[in-house]
């Protein structure tokens, strides 16, 4: 079976195209930008908040089409002016890098609220989330946000594993309308 991200890529596939317009919310490695970039779009918007992690990254992502942008995702309409095709975002922090350093509850939910209005029709947006200990105050209020958005200019899925507590899941949203 495949993990949560692979899934969350097969989700977001479908939307990419030779002029699609991506961000990749929290860029920590570039992961998420390389399968972007694999998938030749016009422009990927990488948003990071670590200093280190951001110059490593950057200076490894050598493509014409990354925009990669050292600021928090909630300020993401700051710099995207334009109808996006596909977003995600991996909640929780880096892997293999300062563990302290985390999303939050208040920057997120922001930084979705501004994704959704971004998000073009038939524009999807793929939430990897890490429901450990810290992380379910997060989750929890993620949901709450998306359970409030119309179901007429939303559609909106959650996959998780059945038999494990706490495990990593995804929620993908198609924007209808």
């Amino acid at each position: 079976m495949k993990s949560i991200v692979d899934q969350s890529h097969d989700f977001l596939k479908d939307v990419l195209h030779k002029g699609a317009i991506c961000i990749d919310a929290t860029l920590g490695w570039g992961k998420d930008t390389d399968f972007f970039l694999k998938n030749n779009v016009r422009k990927v918007y990488g948003f990071e908040i670590q200093q280190v992690v951001f110059e490593q990254t950057v200076s490894n992502i050598k493509d014409s089409h990354f925009v990669p942008v050292f600021d928090g995702h909630q300020n993401m309409d700051a710099y995207v002016k334009e109808e996006v095709d596909a977003i995600i975002f991996n909640f929780g922090y880096c892997p293999g890098f300062d563990s302290q350093v985390k999303t939050n509850p208040k920057t997120s939910l922001e930084a979705i609220e501004k994704a959704v209005y971004l998000l073009k029709k038939k524009g999807r947006m793929a939430l990897v989330i890490y429901p450990h200990e810290e992380g379910r105050e997060e989750s929890k209020a993620i949901e709450m946000y998306l359970k409030k958005l119309d179901s007429h200019a939303f559609y909106i899925e959650k996959r998780t594993q059945l038999n494990q507590d706490h495990s990593p899941y995804l929620i993908g949203i198609e924007k209808l309308k």
